[in-house]
């Protein structure tokens, strides 16, 4: 028997933006949890204005083949924005707009509780590290075809469109999705993870209305808190996905909100720890005596603890 591991790490990295990242590891004999975060002080503006037709080059007596492409990812404490186009030679026209910005000013709590003669851990994490993230995107396309894929998640929860094989395809989109905090639990013994539950306060908005002549795939997917332990996910609370194949005007609005309330415990005006006397620091009881054991030897909560960044 292994016992129950505890590894929690904090790194900050600095580049042009600040940014830090955070985990958090539990592992007992038969199974195990694990969470990273990384967020970043920043804030992001982008603009783009397309429009012309994908054509052929003549360069030196040579015809290079039309083809246009467009990529784009953003990824910030997991509230992800993905976007891949490519089109065959035709008429084009597109507009977009992308608004981020990001926080990681309050710090990283987390609480371990063991009551004296009890084999069960508590350990919680408590992050307010906020997102904000709007895109808007219109796009026009006419003549051999295009395909166009879109995808918007917050925090396991998820929109998505691939639109294919499109010789004609009009499409309008708009996301707004919000981070607000995240809340973890997990409750283990030496020997198993009894439950686990990841608490993300977010909210994920997303609208498109499409006119397309090829192979439309639309998706969706809602996660609830509770961590499923033999599969290594999370439970989903609602998903869905269709297909259309031919000609079609589609409009599909989606609307994600999960709410979570928990503040931060108060640190107990006596000091004690969840193993009583016998595990107090030695700080904590220079100048008493073995006769002031009983006033000690008691169970309760640690106070919660604060992760410190490392430079």
């Amino acid at each position: 028997m292994r016992g129950l591991l505890l590894a929690i790490a904090m790194l900050a990295i600095i580049m042009g933006a600040c940014a830090a990242s955070w985990s958090g590891y539990v592992k007992t004999d038969t199974s195990d949890w694990y969470i990273y975060r990384h967020g970043g002080n920043l804030s992001f503006d982008y603009t783009q204005s397309v429009e012309g037709t994908v054509s052929p080059i003549d360069i030196h007596g040579r015809v290079v083949s039309p083809y246009h492409s467009l990529y784009a990812d953003v990824d910030v404490n997991d509230v992800r924005l993905r976007e891949r186009t490519a089109a065959y030679e035709g008429s084009l026209s597109s507009e977009e707009t992308i608004s981020l910005c990001s926080s990681i000013n309050s710090s990283i709590y987390r609480n371990i509780t063991k009551p004296a003669g009890s084999p069960l851990y508590t350990v919680t994490f408590q992050e307010k590290w906020p997102v904000t993230l709007n895109a808007t995107r219109t796009l026009d396309y006419l003549s051999r075809g295009i395909n166009d894929r879109g995808f918007a998640g917050n925090n396991l929860d998820y929109a998505g469109s691939s639109l294919l094989y499109n010789a004609e395809l009009s499409r309008e989109q708009r996301v707004s999705m919000e981070l607000k905090r995240l809340n973890a639990t997990i409750l283990a013994t030496d020997e198993d993870l009894l439950h686990a539950e990841l608490q993300a306060t977010r909210t994920l908005d997303s609208q498109i209305a499409a006119h397309t002549t090829g192979i439309a795939d639309l998706s969706y997917r809602q996660a609830g808190p509770d961590y499923q332990n033999k599969m290594g996910t999370y439970q989903v609370l609602a998903e869905g996905e269709e297909r259309y194949q031919g000609t079609y005007d589609i409009n599909r609005g989606i609307q994600m909100n999960s709410s979570f309330q928990k503040t931060r415990e108060p640190l107990e005006w006596l000091p004690c720890c969840s193993g009583g006397w016998e595990d107090l620091l030695t700080y904590r009881t220079n100048g008493y005596t073995s006769g002031y054991k009983g006033i000690f030897d008691c169970t309760c909560h640690r106070p919660v603890g604060l992760l410190q960044v490392i430079p």
